[in-house]
């Protein structure tokens, strides 16, 4: 089973887990009851899990980030310098996160562990408006050369192998182009989430969202990220 297969990859599980914990959260911030604070409790476990298993992932993200490099081969320079600004920024949100999570098991115990949760929360929030900004950047562009690739077909080429190359590209290019816009609905409900758990008042509507509504919010961009990682065959069918 597919389930079974996402379960069995750190990838897959991390995004279940995500989602559970998402879930748990708006359920647990439902009522007052007992059962509600059971969740909650849930919800922060399940959070404090997926936290700990990112100690590991800085050498995988740096792989990631050295493989782009400084981005050669993208065309468009304001995609580009997005990119660019996101892996900076993500390649420093886990060392961040990995001195509160110490700080806040008494392992460093000279540190101040809000500073560190702040740092790393801001970073996560640059990095989510920076790849925003290149998705819709990269929407744009994509659209633009949908257009043009359409004129093209219009002419009615007589070179039947060109008009096959623009049918194809113009096929991946709206791909592309849905692709884009889940993940930017991703990281925008992921960027909501980001700025309310900055401290109450320091910018927008920090500290101002209900645990319901980051629930909310975190299970949007989690049942998308469920669903760009599920495999083909389920989503087809």
């Amino acid at each position: 089973m597919d389930v079974v297969r996402m379960l069995e990859s750190y990838r897959g599980r991390d995004k279940i887990v995500r989602l559970c914990t998402y879930a748990a959260m708006l359920l647990g911030d439902s009522g007052r009851g007992d059962i509600h604070k059971k969740l909650l409790v849930i919800s922060a476990e399940l959070g404090g899990a997926r936290m700990t298993m990112r100690l590991f992932d800085d050498l995988s993200m740096l792989f990631s980030n050295l493989k782009y490099g400084t981005g050669s081969k993208e065309k468009n320079l304001l995609v580009r310098a997005m990119q660019l600004v996101t892996n900076v920024t993500y390649q420093i949100f886990y060392p961040v996160e990995h001195i509160y999570w110490l700080t806040n098991k008494n392992i460093l115990t000279s540190f101040v562990s809000w500073k560190w949760v702040v740092g790393s929360i801001l970073a996560w929030a640059v990095a989510l408006m920076a790849d925003i900004v290149r998705l819709i950047a990269k929407i744009v562009t994509l659209k633009k050369e949908v257009n043009e690739l359409r004129k093209q077909q219009l002419l009615q080429s007589s070179d039947e192998s060109e008009d096959q190359v623009r049918s194809e590209r113009k096929t991946t290019a709206i791909k592309e182009i849905r692709e884009s816009y889940l993940i930017l609905i991703q990281n925008m409900a992921d960027f909501v989430n980001a700025i309310s758990w900055l401290p109450s008042g320091l910018i927008l509507w920090s500290g101002k969202l209900s645990r319901f509504q980051n629930g909310i919010f975190g299970m949007i961009s989690s049942l998308i990220m469920l669903y760009r990682a599920w495999p083909e065959k389920e989503k087809s069918s």
